[in-house]
């Protein structure tokens, strides 16, 4: 009887280990699964400040360090400061040149401008008195020319009741009226040029110019001493600059010849760029540090599950040579021909087309620093997977993780 059940059991235990030989090799998928899997976390690059020669910390990947914690200490390459100074000094001087170029043409520009102002000055004196002397003269003019005119029209007046008792010619007639008609004329201009004259003098009094190209020149002098006073005042405000600049530049030097560089997370040195004593750039990343509050699980699916997989879904991760399960979520899918390439400390495979890019969001503690970098498998449930379901889970994580 015993051999009898000792053989059924051995008969059962066979056909249940021919059935999940099967369906680790079938294994249909009742759970998308990923292909491969492995912890990761948001990475921060260090970048140096200045040239100089680094030295490390003493850090490990396990060693936390705190926000604000000390990576390195760089002691700064001085005669970049020193480099710094001379361009700037050399610019200063460029600078004083120009300002003294500017001030001679100034003072240049200042003396034409005086000249021509002092000449403007003696001209207006000089046409002002000429002015009233042409007045007087043609004021003298018009006197004799009415007198003329009072005459000539006397004579016409005399002559011509004997032109007409035809004692006086036409010709004589004719002639004392041309030369009461010239008198006119003669009058009339001179009455005229009186009176621009007046006009010219009555102009200058108020202001106006008689001089008008020694006026324009004077104008012209000081629009171009304006133009280089707004030169020289551009110029003295960037020697001032670049006088602070110098003056920072020296405190800079004689102050800090070396700086420190520091975390701006809580996290751990996950790789340096440079070796102890190594000279670095400005602006070189000399270090990388893991965000150890941004522990992630970046999982690859196979394209055919896109329709299986979705943003929230419960995720199931396990440990590949740890018999550890940890639940996550997903919370981000990405087809990798179109995702983009994030920050972080381990870069695991080139975009490839025939996978998904899945983030998976550990939910709880369940990932500690030094856990960065394990290869794990995923399985993606919809919801709260039941306790079949979760034995269905673990089989299949276990299976497929000794399979693959």
């Amino acid at each position: 009887m015993f051999k009898v059940i000792l053989k059924a059991i051995r008969i059962v235990v066979a056909i249940a280990l021919i059935t999940v030989s099967l369906w680790a090799l079938l294994l249909p998928p009742a759970f998308p699964y990923s292909a491969h899997a492995i912890v990761n976390a948001k990475a921060v690059a260090i970048k140096a400040g200045d040239r100089g020669n680094i030295v490390y910390a003493p850090t490990t990947r396990t060693m936390l360090l705190p926000l604000g914690g000390t990576i390195a200490r760089v002691s700064r390459d001085l005669s970049k400061l020193h480099r710094d100074l001379e361009e700037r000094n050399f610019t200063k001087l460029k600078i004083e040149g120009r300002i003294k170029n500017l001030n001679e043409a100034n003072d240049e520009l200042q003396r034409k401008r005086l000249l021509a102002k002092s000449e403007l000055d003696k001209k207006r004196i000089s046409s002002g008195k000429l002015l009233r002397r042409s007045i007087v003269e043609i004021e003298e003019k018009v006197k004799l020319y009415a007198a003329d005119l009072i005459e000539k029209k006397a004579d016409q007046e005399r002559v011509k009741p004997l032109f007409d008792d035809g004692i006086v010619t036409a010709a004589q007639w004719s002639e004392t009226r041309q030369l009461k008609i010239m008198a006119e004329k003669s009058l009339k201009a001179a009455e005229a040029e009186l009176t621009t004259i007046k006009n010219r003098l009555e102009s200058f009094e108020l202001g106006g110019d008689v001089q008008g190209g020694m006026v324009a020149k004077v104008e012209v002098y000081e629009q171009e001493a304006g133009n280089l006073e707004a030169q020289r005042l551009e110029l003295r405000a960037e020697l001032d600059e670049i006088k602070k600049q110098m003056d920072a530049a020296r405190k800079y030097n004689k102050a800090d010849s070396s700086y420190t560089l520091t975390t701006p997370i809580k996290g751990v040195v996950w790789h340096r760029y440079a070796v102890d004593g190594e000279p670095v750039t400005e602006d070189q990343v000399v270090a990388e540090v893991a965000d150890t509050e941004s522990l992630f699980v970046e999982a690859y699916f196979r394209r055919d599950f896109l329709n299986q997989v979705a943003i929230g879904d419960q995720a199931t991760i396990y440990l590949l040579g740890d018999l550890r399960f940890v639940k996550g979520r997903v919370a981000d899918i990405q087809v990798q021909e179109h995702s983009a390439r994030v920050a972080k400390v381990i870069n695991t495979v080139e975009l490839d087309r025939s996978l998904l890019n899945v983030k998976i969001e550990i939910e709880g503690e369940g990932f500690e620093s030094e856990d960065i970098g394990q290869l794990a498998k995923v399985l993606v449930s919809n919801g709260q997977p039941g306790l079949g379901e979760r034995v269905q889970i673990w089989l299949s994580l276990l299976l497929r993780s000794h399979k693959d």
